[in-house]
């Protein structure tokens, strides 16, 4: 077993060299650019892989190759936006105790 877990170290050691100047990665021919994430591989390897978890042809390392393009997968872009927490939608506005209803104002259902 030692000989497969060298073999699985050195695959998953090419890999991330190829992708080290901060390459992005493409699966196969997809038109699709992703962001690279570092991902558990086979005998518990770090592979590069899509940071929006895209599945990329079971295990197969040789699926994903690096790429100098820009980030255009839509997930991949949502993950790494930075939002602020103000831009998020109120779902219930808060008001003062002021304008809390009488006990009587209520309706029952």
């Amino acid at each position: 077993m030692t000989g497969v877990h060298e073999a699985l170290a050195v695959i998953a050691a090419s890999a991330r060299a190829a992708y080290a100047g901060g390459a992005h990665l493409r699966v196969r021919s997809s038109g699709i650019v992703h962001q690279v994430a570092m991902t558990r591989w086979l005998g518990g390897q770090l592979m590069p892989g899509p940071a929006c978890m895209v599945g990329v042809s079971g295990w197969d390392p040789g699926a994903a190759h690096p790429d100098r393009g820009e980030v255009t997968c839509r997930r991949c872009l949502k993950l790494h936006r930075d939002e602020s927490p103000t831009d998020q939608m109120e779902l219930f506005a808060l008001s003062g105790a002021d304008d809390e209803p009488e006990p009587e104002q209520l309706t029952a259902w």
